[in-house]
This record gives C-alpha cells, structure tokens and sequence, in this order.
C-alpha cells in the first residue's frame, strides 16, 4: 500500500465515528484540518447520503459572504483513480446556488432530508437573496486524478465558479504534517507494589492502575531528551515554584512515602498492555500527564528510595485515534494549563510547526508548547496569535487579549490561509518594529508590549497602498526568504516614519486638550487599546504616508512598498 494513502487513511480514521461513512470521516477531516473549521461548524456544514445532488457540506464565510460547495469521494484501495463524473456532479450543482428561484426549486425536489435541513439551517435561501460575493467549488478525494479528470478541469478552464480539486496529492503532505508523534518503540516492563487494578473501558481499550517506585520511572528512556513526553501538551517549565517544592519534596526522604497521598500520578499511553501479577509490560509508550514531576524524579534520581512511589495509570488504546487526542486533554484540562498549551495536539499547530521547518529551517523556529527546545529564532504561537490578530484579522484592539485568541477567536485567528510564510513575514516585522522602539515617544516605549501591535498593523495599512505591498502581505514567499534585505530596508524606513507620525500624533492631542483646559484626560496608552483610537492615528499615518510617496516620486524616488517580487504566484 503507498505510504501516502496508509497516512491519509490512517489522519482520517479517528473521525469515522457513528454512521458515517468514509467519504463523510475524509470531509470532516479536510474541512477540520484543511479548511479549519469550527468542530461544530463541521457537523452543522455535512450533509452526506443519497439525493444530496452532489452536495456533500456547505460552508458559507459571514466575512467574504462566498458560498462553498464540498464534495468527497474515499477510494477504498491506493489503485483506483477519480474521473470526471464526479467533478461533473459538483459543477452540475453550483447551479442550485444561482438565484433564489433555483434554491427554492431545489428545497421542493426530492432531496435528502439532511441536504434540505441543511439548507435551512444555514438560511441558503436568505444569504443568496442578499447576494453572495462568489460561490466556491472544492473536490475532495484520497485517489490521484486520472487522464480523464485532468482533462475536464482543462476544459472548464476558468470557468466561474472555479473548480478546487485537493486529491491524494494534496492532502498527504497536509496529512503527514498533522500526524500525531510516534510513541517510544521500546518494550518496558513497570513492577507494581501489588496486582494492578484493570478496567476495560470498551472492547479496545483498557486501563491498569497501581502504585510503582519513582526508581523505576526515573529510569524510563526518553526523559532526557523529552521524547517520552512527545504528547504531551507542555514539557518542562524549568524552575517553577511547584517544581523547586517537588524538588525538595523528592530530596527529602522523610517525604518519600506521603508521596503517593499528595502527587497526582502519571497517565502512560501504551499501544500494547499485558498484566500479569505485579507486572506490566508496554508495547510502545508515551507519557501525556505528569511531565513535569517525572523530569524531577530524573533529575533527582540520587535521592530517590524505594519509599518514593508514584500513582501510574496505563491506557492502552489506538493511538492512531483521536481517543488519545481525546484522553491528552482530559488528563490536563484537570491542571492549570493554559489554552495554548491544550492547543498544541491541535492538528492547525503540528501543520504551521512542519510547515516552518520546511520552509525556514535554521531561519525560524514555530513553538507550540511550553518547554519545547527548538533551533534559534523563535516564534512562540501565542505572540504569532496576537500578531495574526493586528495584521492579517486587522484588529490590532483585540491582540492583547491573549486568552481569547486560543479560545474562542481560535479558528478565527489560526484561519485557513495563515501559514509558515505569513508567520515568517509577521516575525520579521515584529523584529523590525522591535528594533525601532527606542524611537517612540518614551511612555510609548514603555507601553510597547501593547503599542506593537498597532504600529505593526498601521504598517501593513501603509504596506497596502501599493499594490505590491498587498501581495507582499498575501504573498510573502514571493519574496521571502530570498530578498529579506531589500525588503527590510524598505519595511525599516516605512515603520520609522510612522512611529514618527504616531509620535506626532499624540504630541497633538495632548496640545489640543492642554489648550481647551483638559490637561490630563487624554491618555495615548488607552488610544492603542481602543477600534476609535486607533482609527484616528491611522487616517494621520496613511495620509502623512501618501503625502512622503508623492514627495518622492517628484523626485523619481520609490517611498511606498514598490519592490517586484523575485518568483511568480
């Protein structure tokens, strides 16, 4: 079997669940990983089964206001290829979406009852009548396309609507990005201080309980090199309050035997679990919760006696599923960990971290997780979130609101079209502007971990005024990594005079209110934090901006974004 189908088949298996069928799990799949939907979105946008017309979901963006139409077909063998007749179908079906008639005519047909719940769930009807920006076409498959597939995209050329095809060429590489770290290959054998307690949770899953010494787990291999803990979602945090406690705790021997009273215990995964008396043996392992402590016990492994044991519990399960997805989080949702560190499993974040490292190996590295050790630079993903929200959302207001980011703007943020190459342009930005901060005015500086943001975003408005710069921000991999020079002399000059524009802002306003007797109630910190505020710096920036470019092109000199990029779309 090709490694590409195996991997494929293998990222969608966890969303085969209920009465759905293969073709169903590989859409959810895509419209999760590929489209990033919502998981509710998902559900609510499926529609799968006889008389669906073609139409296997639809999802409609409330920001462009463009309708798209899904359809999946999963090849149950590697050999068979995707014709035409498919493609046909989903063309055939765009007319439905054409006027209001043509949605009214498909409600009264004999439709599924899931497609016509569908369609009033999303009140088709209404978002055509108010008028759709672009219907949209995606074909989804797991087989290559054969001669006569090809052939028909041909032949339709730009036909609108367009026709996006993603098959097993385009959704392996996404499907290897998002694969999820492979356990420790190794058999190990854990002795207990009495028979293990077995639970089965189901037919395929089980679970060992009991009590093993702190010897035996410091002696696990993977810890020094975090690899035991691939899973989980944060590795060590250093020197934290509660791992110097732990610490002193493991030092001290009188401790050793209240530890099993006062420590949470680790939750082990294993694909293989045999229990016999006092021993367990794993076929494979990895460790999802309790990393922290077990790095202590490594470090401390000196001190260590038999007195100390430790609360172990061993799942065995699928780890090909979203079970152990499911059962990672669960373990840490129970302990103060933060959003962005539960985000970590998410398959978006795995995608962007092999995406960067991909493309920009030894230039940037992607963090997706307390603790991990990557090659300098970094690019933490809660600064990527915030700096996604300033530039490419263009609500710079809301990028301090760290937690919302990974909560509930967390699709929103990490969209469909963020990838390494957006990531690597925003960090060079931030650099950039970094680089300048002694230039603002000094209360302005102290607030730069606000204030960044919006002079980042206020550079990508002026970046826009040209139609190069637009594509630079769409597009930076035309340009990036290959002329990071002359793009960051040009980036340089442009966020130089507008931290000089914002400075001369608010040197105004705080004239303006000292004339009219209102010393004091204007605050240049809160106008960074406020849509209104920023709005009027903004108008000042971009027409200072326009009035330096018209100044200089008398001069048959570039002042705006002008740089040709160095590769094709």
């Amino acid at each position: 079997m090709p490694i590409h189908f195996q991997t494929v088949s293998q990222e969608i298996a966890s969303h085969k669940t209920g009465n759905r069928t293969d073709s169903v799990a590989l859409l959810a799949w895509f419209l999760g990983t590929v489209w990033r939907l919502e998981p509710d979105e998902i559900e609510d946008a499926i529609c799968d089964g006889g008389g669906d017309q073609g139409i296997d979901a639809l999802a409609f963006d409330v920001n462009a206001r463009d309708l798209t139409i899904f359809q999946s077909k999963h090849r149950q063998t590697a050999d068979k290829e995707q014709g035409d007749t498919d493609l046909k179908s989903l063309v055939g079906a765009s007319a439905y979406f054409e006027s209001t008639a043509a949605v009214d005519g498909l409600l009264h047909s004999r439709i599924n009852p899931e497609l016509k719940r569908l369609l009033q769930r999303l009140d088709v009807r209404t978002k055509v009548a108010d008028g759709l920006t672009a219907i949209r076409l995606v074909f989804v498959t797991n087989a290559l396309l054969n001669r006569d597939g090809r052939n028909y995209l041909t032949s339709i050329g730009s036909r609108v609507p367009p026709v996006e095809v993603w098959d097993r060429t385009r959704i392996a590489p996404v499907a290897a990005s998002t694969q999820r770290p492979a356990l420790r290959p190794e058999q190990i054998t854990l002795k207990s201080t009495a028979p293990a307690t077995v639970h089965p949770i189901d037919a395929t899953t089980k679970m060992a309980i009991a009590l093993v010494d702190a010897v035996q787990l410091a002696a696990l291999p993977g810890i020094d090199d975090l690899s035991i803990f691939a899973r989980n979602v944060r590795l060590s945090l250093g020197g934290t309050r509660i791992n110097r406690e732990l610490s002193e705790t493991l030092r001290d021997r009188k401790e050793h035997s209240l530890l099993p009273a006062y420590h949470n215990g680790l939750t082990i995964l294993t694909s293989g679990l045999d229990v016999r008396g006092k021993r367990r043996r794993l076929n494979g392992f990895t460790v999802v919760n309790g990393c922290q402590s077990l790095v202590a016990m490594y470090e401390n492994k000196q001190s260590l006696s038999p007195d100390a044991k430790v609360l172990v519990k061993i799942v065995e399960v699928d780890v090909k599923t979203g079970l152990s997805d499911k059962i990672t989080y669960r373990t840490n949702n129970q302990n103060p960990v933060d959003l962005r560190d539960q985000r970590s499993t998410d398959p978006i974040q795995r995608q962007l971290q092999v995406q960067m490292k991909q493309s920009y190996a030894g230039r940037l590295s992607y963090r997706i997780r307390s603790g991990e050790q990557l090659t300098q630079p970094i690019l933490d993903n809660s600064l990527a979130a915030q700096l996604i929200m300033a530039v490419y959302i263009q609500e710079p207001w809301a990028a301090v609101r760290k937690v919302r980011l990974f909560d509930e703007s967390y699709h929103r943020v990490f969209g469909r079209d963020i990838t390494a190459h957006r990531l690597y342009l925003l960090n060079y930005m931030d650099v950039l502007a970094s680089s300048l901060r002694s230039e603002l005015r000094l209360d302005l500086a102290a607030s730069f971990a606000s204030v960044r943001f919006t002079l980042l975003y206020l550079v990508s408005k002026v970046l826009q005024l040209t139609d190069e710069g637009s594509k630079l921000i769409m597009q930076p991999q035309l340009w990036l990594p290959d002329a990071e020079n002359d793009v960051g002399g040009v980036i340089t000059e442009l966020t130089r005079d507008v931290i000089e524009s914002v400075n001369s802002y608010v040197a105004e306003r705080e004239a303006e209110v000292e004339e009219e007797g209102e010393a004091g109630t204007f605050d240049p910190k809160v106008v960074f934090k406020s849509r209104t505020g920023i709005q009027k710096v903004q108008a000042d920036v971009l027409r200072d901006a326009k009035r330096y470019d018209k100044r200089e092109r008398t001069q048959g000199r570039d002042y705006l974004f002008r740089l040709l990029p160095l590769k094709n779309s």
